[in-house]
């Protein structure tokens, strides 16, 4: 995900570039488990400072279900606009530093929104951390229902399996204890309110 923007640095502001990208994230990151490419568009802007970079990409990611830890296949749309400046001047060569750009300081000193001294643009780090960002907190198993087609991402079919197999091992629907045998004493107080909800 390198792009080469030196005739892009010596056009106008305004000037642009566009990309269409299909490329394989497998060596992105560790964590990631992705079961397709990264696909979708790039654009490449020339503003005063730099180049601004837009992109919107889709992957398919493999991620534990949140409720019965089975793999599921979630589909990330990652879209973000980030600027980059470059290291040096396109036209002399001359080191910029990051006091001769506006900006938040973090954001000027970031090496991963540089372009390097040979006019080459990463996105790579960028689309990383933003698949990350993208993210569900809870993975889950969709259900989908077969008279409406409608998904429902409470519904996890694995997860109702397990709670039915539950239900059967244990026709009252409760919880099965282990009695007060091995129970520190100072806990023993609970287990007469694990029958009734409202402490009384």
């Amino acid at each position: 995900m390198e792009f080469n923007v030196a005739q892009l640095m010596k056009e106008a502001t305004g000037a642009r570039r566009e990309f269409d990208l299909d490329d394989d994230i497998t060596n992105l990151d560790g964590g990631l488990r992705p079961l397709s490419h990264l696909t979708g568009k790039l654009e490449l802007l020339r503003i005063h400072s730099g180049v601004l970079a837009n992109g919107a990409f889709r992957v398919a990611l493999a991620l534990d279900c949140g409720r019965c830890l089975e793999p599921v296949s979630i589909a990330v749309t990652v879209e973000f606009s980030e600027s980059f400046r470059p290291l040096t001047d396109i036209q002399t060569g001359r080191f910029l530093s990051p006091e001769e750009f506006e900006g938040q300081a973090e954001d000027l000193t970031d090496e991963a929104l540089l372009i390097d001294a040979q006019h080459i643009l990463d996105i790579s780090e960028v689309v990383r951390q933003n698949i990350w960002l993208a993210i569900p907190i809870v993975a889950a198993c969709e259900y989908i229902d077969p008279e409406n087609g409608a998904a429902d991402p409470d519904a996890c079919p694995k997860f109702q399996e397990l709670l039915s197999e539950s239900a059967l091992a244990d026709p009252s629907g409760k919880q099965a204890t282990s009695g007060a045998e091995g129970i520190d004493p100072r806990w023993e107080a609970l287990l007469a309110l694990q029958d009734d909800p409202r402490g009384e």
